[in-house]
């Protein structure tokens, strides 16, 4: 039996290079992949396996461990997607709702969520971004979570503000399951409020000597 940090270390790499390979490949305007993109925004907020034309888009090559029988819950067994599953699910729909009509890749390793509206908020409205962001942390419904997520993604999307999508699915992942959920949040909130890192080179940001 694999560990739960196995499957997500799976997981998170099978999204990014999935995520990736799409994102390229639809901006070098492949009509395959721009077709894909569209199907993959229809399912954002659906259960992943609902829709067969997603089958292949979102399950082809997955890492068998995500879907290992010998480790499936009662509901699991009974035909409910894994957690794992459903997170790419998740993760790979909001990408291609991320993604659309961008001329640049919306998916960014390293780009994670908390950071991301940090920056959307110092563009737009700090409150209202902070606002949303709290009744995210703060739903247990995954599909109310997904509701709230495809409209903060979209306003990212406006701003051309990119996320790590492999990441993003991990994390999807944890608050599902529960047992790291507040470990997740944590992590938003601390990205969310860390200080924007200063530029060295703007005269208005570097210290002068002798200042803390």
């Amino acid at each position: 039996m694999n560990s739960y940090r196995e499957k997500d270390r799976e997981l998170t790499r099978f999204v990014a290079e999935r995520v990736s390979l799409l994102q390229a490949r639809y901006l070098r305007d492949d009509a395959r992949a721009v077709a894909a993109l569209a199907r993959l925004r229809r399912g954002v907020a659906t259960r992943a396996g609902s829709m067969p034309e997603l089958w292949e888009l979102t399950f082809d090559n997955m890492p068998t461990m995500l879907a290992d029988e010998s480790d499936f819950s009662r509901s699991e067994r009974d035909g409910a997607p894994t957690k794992w599953e459903q997170a790419a699910h998740d993760a790979i729909t909001l990408h291609a709702w991320h993604q659309q009509s961008r001329s640049e890749p919306m998916h960014r390793n390293r780009a994670g969520f908390g950071t991301a509206l940090r920056t959307l908020g110092d563009r737009i409205s700090p409150e209202g971004v902070r606002r949303r962001f709290h009744a995210l942390g703060t739903t247990s419904q995954h599909d109310a979570r997904l509701i709230m997520l495809r409209g903060l993604v979209g306003q990212l999307r406006a701003h051309s503000i990119p996320l790590d999508y492999g990441r993003l699915a991990c994390d999807l992942r944890r608050l599902d399951g529960g047992t790291y959920a507040k470990d997740v949040l944590l992590q938003w909130g601390r990205d969310y409020h860390r200080a924007p890192a200063r530029d060295t080179n703007d005269p208005q940001t570097t210290p002068v000597k002798g200042e803390i």
